[in-house]
């Protein structure tokens, strides 16, 4: 037998529908309910991100040829570039939205997920949340992997440019990143924290 939703705006009474992925209200198209991914997913995101994180980083993004001589940059070696040039700044600022900001949301998503997945409560449960939570205003990888492709399609006029494996890793860091941000939800995660032993 489905359950019975309230809506929040209206008040108006209606069938659980299990299998919809969202539900809106007929009378005044509020959204009642929408499915949220699971802790698996979530946890399976953060292992995945976990895995190209350090490939990602340090092998290289682009290749340039210039005559005989090929110089390789890596995401790490391009922060380098910012400090020497005179945007120490710049440099850090980088690091953070689009290294440090990331393996946190990573490695904490890891902490909190890994437990709740095994129906146990984390140690940190609140402060793993409150960082959650800070942390996706700032990861900003999507941004960084725009300006690396059209700063790859300024350069090719100039000379050759050749993709590196660390190009498709940092992407694929990138993606999962925006996914494992885009399936924080505080009801899920609270929910299961409440089920958990």
């Amino acid at each position: 037998m489905n359950n019975t939703l309230c809506c929040q705006s209206c008040g108006l009474m209606m069938q659980d529908n299990n299998t919809a992925h969202r539900i809106d209200c007929p009378r005044c198209d509020t959204c009642v309910r929408k499915k949220t991914f699971s802790i698996e997913h979530d946890l399976g995101l953060a292992i995945a991100g976990l895995i190209v994180f350090f490939p990602a980083m340090t092998l290289p993004i682009i290749s340039f040829k210039l005559g005989e001589s090929i110089q390789d940059d890596t995401m790490l070696s391009a922060l380098g570039y910012f400090y020497t040039d005179g945007y120490p700044i710049l440099s850090v600022l980088v690091f953070f939205t689009s290294v440090l900001a990331p393996f946190l949301q990573i490695v904490i998503s890891l902490f909190l997920f890994a437990p709740l997945y095994e129906k146990r409560k984390p140690r940190f449960m609140k402060f793993y949340f409150k960082i959650l939570h800070y942390l996706q205003e700032w990861i900003m990888l999507d941004v960084y992997v725009i300006a690396i492709l059209v700063s790859i399609i300024k350069l090719t006029a100039t000379s050759e440019v050749l993709y590196g494996s660390g190009l498709v890793l940092f992407v694929l860091l990138s993606s999962f990143s925006f996914l494992l941000s885009r399936s924080f939800s505080p009801e899920k995660i609270w929910k299961a924290y409440h089920n958990a032993k």
